[in-house]
């Protein structure tokens, strides 16, 4: 399975990993903000490389602004992020290039820092509450990387576009 992500400054990502140490839970390899939702991908890595390359170009790096603390049903707990109309564009760019694993596409997809999985609902909603707020309110975002899930949770880098190169004509 491949994702195509942004990853976090140094001190939101040390942050998260710390509370996630402290309070013994874990995300979906190390905490990322998912550009587009996990997909299988039935060609070549190097053609998978272009097409994001090229779907990448003209896509200016964006700022990132860090919510609240919320969670998703299923016993996730997620720190919210809003990407603006930015990143909406990216987003939409990227969701023709394969089927998503799931069917969280389009405009319920919600931009956010996976904290923890797999805990009982009110287990979530309990520690959702008790988290503190992000020691940063806001990152840009200069670059993407393209990964791939390797070992049912280890995300190895496979590429990193930068943000802002010009389109070609």
């Amino acid at each position: 399975m491949y994702g195509i992500l942004a990853w976090p400054p140094d001190v939101l990502l040390e942050w998260m990993e710390e509370l996630q140490k402290e309070h013994g839970v874990r995300g979906y390899g190390p905490p990322h903000l998912n550009l587009r939702q996990p997909f299988r991908w039935r060609f070549s890595q190097e053609a998978l490389k272009r097409g994001v390359e090229g779907i990448l170009r003209g896509h200016d790096p964006f700022r990132v602004k860090l919510g609240d603390w919320r969670t998703f049903n299923s016993g996730v707990v997620y720190l919210r992020a809003y990407g603006g109309s930015a990143f909406d564009r990216l987003h939409r760019a990227l969701e023709p290039l394969a089927p998503p694993e799931a069917e969280i596409e389009g405009p319920s997809y919600i931009p956010h820092f996976t904290l923890a999985l797999g805990l009982d609902p009110e287990e979530a909603e309990a520690l959702a509450k008790k988290l503190p707020p992000p020691p940063i309110g806001s990152f840009t975002v200069k670059e993407v990387a393209l990964v791939q899930d390797v070992d049912d949770g280890e995300l190895v880098e496979i590429a990193r576009f930068p943000l802002g190169l010009p389109k070609n004509d």
